[in-house]
């Protein structure tokens, strides 16, 4: 008896993790855009909003060339009305939206062509 209910509880165990594990995505999501934040200090302010964002690894934002970098973790998908609501009060500013798979898609360099305003 002893033994089956270890059994029991080492399989509810697996079970358990396993789907609390399948919930995460291991997929590696990237956005980059321009931004035209003029103020240094705004875009500081900026990128520490945007570390606080639980969907967000990784947040790189350049001053010099009003560039931005974004890496995702525990989602599947990102559309650009969603990439660029990260920006808050400074989503209007975005242009030149790139999203893709990080490792898969190729990342545009900048300077970006083919970019509308």
């Amino acid at each position: 008896m002893k033994i089956a209910l270890l059994g029991f509880f080492i399989l509810s165990v697996s079970f358990f993790g396993f789907t609390q594990s399948s919930n995460v995505s291991n997929t590696t999501l990237f956005g980059q855009c321009m931004i035209e934040v003029q103020n240094q200090e705004d875009m500081k302010t900026l990128e520490t909003q945007l570390k606080e964002n639980p969907y967000i690894k990784v947040v790189r934002l350049d001053y010099t060339t009003q560039r931005a970098f974004v890496l995702t973790k525990n989602i599947e998908t990102l559309s650009e009305v969603d990439f660029k609501s990260w920006f808050s009060q400074y989503s209007s500013l975005v242009r030149c939206v790139q999203i893709g798979v990080y490792g898969v898609d190729e990342i545009d360099v900048y300077p970006f062509e083919n970019c509308g305003k």
